[in-house]
C-alpha cells in the first residue's frame, strides 16, 4: 500500500539502499526508510532506468561538487 502524500517536514527520509551498477544499461535500485511523524516506518522502492537521469537531475539541481582529477589535456604544464 503506498504512501499518501505528505508534507515533507512530518516525514523522516533515510537512503538505505543503492546498488552501483556494472553496464550504463543496468538501471539502478534504490529504498528509502520513511517514518512519519507517529513513527510507522515503511520501505519504499524504486529504479532508476538510465543513470543519466539521475545524473540529470543532479544537475538541475546544483547538487553535484565537480571535482578534476589532474589528468585532462587541459591543465597548464
Amino acid at each position: 500500500m503506498p504512501m499518501q502524500p505528505q508534507e515533507q517536514s512530518t516525514l523522516n527520509v533515510k537512503l538505505v539502499h543503492f546498488t552501483k551498477q556494472n553496464s550504463p544499461d543496468e538501471p539502478v535500485q534504490v529504498a528509502f526508510a520513511v517514518t512519519d511523524d507517529q513513527g510507522k516506518e515503511e520501505i519504499i522502492t524504486g529504479e532508476v532506468p538510465y543513470t543519466y537521469d539521475l545524473f540529470h537531475l543532479f544537475q538541475e539541481n546544483n547538487w553535484l561538487n565537480i571535482r578534476r582529477t589532474g589528468n585532462g589535456s587541459s591543465q597548464a604544464g
